[in-house]
């Protein structure tokens, strides 16, 4: 635990403090008793200066004094403490003012007869400076604990982004073999591509996985190299469209967001419709928030495809987690479309990673 005044910048305060004190203590001298300008400056000086270079010292027995102690056994360590601070502050200081004025009589006898005066001052600033080093050591250890806290907070978080990502590529890469799978047979040289493709999809994914967030431009980039892969599969049969405003593209974002979005308009609009259908990309800034909007077409007279919902809410999870925010993922469904509207805070994530 660093010293307040032995560490960092806490000395100029410190000093600057005592600098006050001793002006009051020569006003006093010099205004009230009619002392001389030497005397109020040297008593105020040396009584001063000597109990604040003891002072700093008494940080380590409000850091160390109460380990392992009772009430009454601090209380005592205190005692003890601030009896042998003020005997030795004292001492030192009447020797010193003692030696240097020595033949002033009327001074002298003013040393003597303030002793009392000088033991409750001194029994003052130990109890202020022991107050105040309680203060701090009580806000560094609040500060620690928060630390501590919120460092565990980025672990859990970290962690549970880690959890979620992990959901996405296994359940990619079960549906891509079953594709590879089936077209083995009647289609090796689609199978080829296929494996050719998601071989590069899966390099990009796994090296992204130290880092939440990329541009928006290599995230499309990735996530049409996932629509390839799907094409492969249906051919015609899956339409792809974007407008995607040039200003957008190097806006920072969640990565593998797109992927679950486009994996649930194939499953629930491309697989079970005998149409073409569309999957349709519209990225946009609108006040400082970038806007995406995922759209597919559907066959409404289909049987819903089940599944385990983990895409939106995943990618719900994470925008939540990444932004602090529940409020970026908007689902809409009308008659034959289905969209899903994303809205990303231009560089406010909390924590980048």
């Amino acid at each position: 635990m660093k010293h307040p005044i032995l560490s960092g910048s806490g000395y100029k305060l410190y000093v600057l403090i005592w600098l006050v004190v001793m002006a009051a203590h020569g006003s006093v001298l010099y205004f009230y008793y009619d002392f001389s300008v030497a005397i109020a400056i040297a008593d105020s000086l040396i009584y001063n200066l000597i109990f604040g270079a003891i002072a700093p010292g008494l940080w380590f027995i409000v850091t160390f004094g109460g380990l392992n102690k009772d009430e009454l056994s601090l209380i005592g360590t205190h005692v003890g403490a601030a009896f042998l601070t003020i005997v030795v502050w004292l001492s030192l200081s009447s020797y010193a003012l003692k030696l240097i004025f020595y033949a002033e009589l009327t001074y002298l006898t003013f040393l003597s007869d303030s002793s009392v005066w000088r033991v409750i001052v001194g029994i003052l600033f130990y109890s202020i400076s022991v107050l105040i080093f309680y203060l701090i050591k009580y806000y560094q250890d609040m500060q620690k604990r928060l630390n501590r806290e919120l460092e565990l907070q980025n672990l859990l978080k970290d962690s549970e982004l880690r959890m979620l990502k992990s959901q996405i590529n296994p359940h990619f890469i079960f549906n891509s073999l079953n594709s590879v799978s089936a077209l083995t047979v009647s289609k090796p040289e689609d199978a080829r591509e296929m494996v050719i493709k998601l071989s590069d999809f899966l390099r990009y994914s796994l090296g992204k996985d130290h880092s939440e967030l990329n541009s928006l431009e290599q995230e499309i980039r990735n996530a049409t190299l996932y629509l390839d892969i799907e094409k492969v599969r249906f051919g015609d049969k899956l339409k792809f469209e974007k407008k995607i405003g040039s200003e957008c593209l190097s806006v920072q974002m969640p990565n593998l967001i797109f992927q679950p979005l486009f994996e649930n308009a194939i499953k629930h609009g491309v697989y079970n419709s005998i149409e073409p259908v569309t999957i349709k990309l519209k990225c946009e800034l609108v006040e400082g928030m970038l806007k995406i909007h995922v759209k597919n077409d559907f066959d409404q007279t289909s049987v819903p495809a089940k599944g385990e919902g983990i895409g939106l809410d995943n990618v719900k999870k994470r925008l939540t987690l990444v932004y602090g925010r529940n409020d970026l993922l908007e689902v809409n469904r009308s008659e034959n479309e289905f969209s899903v509207a994303i809205t990303i805070p231009v560089n406010q994530a909390i924590d980048e990673n």
